[in-house]
């Protein structure tokens, strides 16, 4: 009987590390692919990550916007290629599956883009996510990132008059 309550424990163990390890990895890879995607202005790309009637909150943005269109309208203007407005780094990833179909996901990122002068400016995002797996693919259903403070401004920014004589 013994035997038999340890080779069940011990499968039980087993399932639940291969459910985390694929949380894991497959929080990675959306993680991954939407880094890859908006930070080469792939708008198609970024978009194939979200359900249909998916809802994002990004920082800077003055609404809710739930279901493609609204989010394309996002992508758009976070994702633009070659202006170096958009380079995404995920620096950490938390993912807990939640049942068969979901994956939660808390991860902090590394962002920079242009600052209003045109140097680059670092932020850290944090962002929550909910993940959902349809159609065999792993989309976001709920995607909000919040800016929580920048990081680094470009010295080159600072007026002249005040800017060191080695900074050019």
């Amino acid at each position: 009987m013994l035997n038999r309550i340890v080779a069940a424990l011990v499968l039980v163990l087993a399932f639940a590390a291969t459910v985390l390890a694929d949380a894991t990895a497959d929080g990675r890879a959306v993680s991954d692919a939407f880094a890859k995607a908006c930070s080469a202005g792939d708008v198609a790309g970024v978009m194939a990550l979200y359900e249909d009637n998916a809802t994002a909150i990004w920082p800077g943005e003055d609404e809710v916007a739930t279901g493609k269109p609204a989010i394309e309208k996002l992508v758009k203007g976070a994702c633009k290629p070659g202006s170096g407005s958009s380079v995404n780094t995920l620096v950490s990833q938390d993912s807990k599956a939640i049942g068969k179909d979901y994956i939660f996901i808390v991860g902090n990122w590394d962002a920079t883009s242009l600052g209003p002068d045109g140097y680059p400016v670092k932020v850290q995002i944090r962002t929550t996510e909910l993940l959902h797996k349809s159609g065999g693919k792993w989309r976001y259903e709920v995607d909000h990132a919040s800016a929580t403070g920048v990081m680094e401004y470009s010295l080159k920014a600072v007026p002249h008059p005040t800017r060191h004589p080695s900074i050019k």
